[in-house]
């Protein structure tokens, strides 16, 4: 297994492949709604590059009116009590509790990285070892063969 062969296995949900989960899923729920979209969802898979159905689908969303936005952030957040002192405390607990989120996902995505690279470290290292290895027996061969050589040299003398 080389460098590029273990850097992939840690990084494949970057893949440019049309083929990934979602996109196979829109493409089956398609087919099961109405079979022409099915099979356009398929051709667009198989024809277009960089295909990436549910990043359309959320850029859509996030481009859409905050009035259609707000009414499903309303109801994740439950909407208001009547108490203007309680929604603020609310208000300010459920922020509080969104930084804390976005702030332990990025410290989830840097151990990730940190990971993946000590994987790739490793990988290199057992590599180096091998190689290291390989050039020994190489050598050890080549003094063998010269040894035998100069031997039947001798002997033919």
């Amino acid at each position: 297994m080389n460098h590029s062969t273990t850097d992939n296995n840690y990084k494949c949900h970057n893949s440019n492949s049309n083929w990934r989960l979602p996109n196979v899923a829109f493409m089956v729920g398609g087919f099961m709604l109405f079979p022409p979209v099915g099979f356009g969802i398929l051709a667009w898979l198989v024809i277009g590059k960089n295909v990436d159905i549910l990043g359309t689908l959320k850029s859509k969303f996030n481009s859409s009116s905050p009035a259609f936005k707000q009414q499903f952030k309303s109801k994740r957040h439950y909407g208001h009590t009547g108490n203007s002192a309680f929604d603020a405390y609310k208000h300010d607990s459920i922020a509080r509790l969104e930084e804390e989120m976005q702030r332990r996902k990025a410290q989830l995505k840097d151990e990730e990285n940190n990971f993946n690279e000590f994987v790739i470290n490793l990988q290199k290292s057992k590599d180096q070892a091998e190689f290291d290895q390989f050039m020994k027996a190489q050598t050890a061969a080549a003094k063998t063969a010269e040894k035998a050589q100069k031997t039947s040299e001798e002997e033919t003398d």
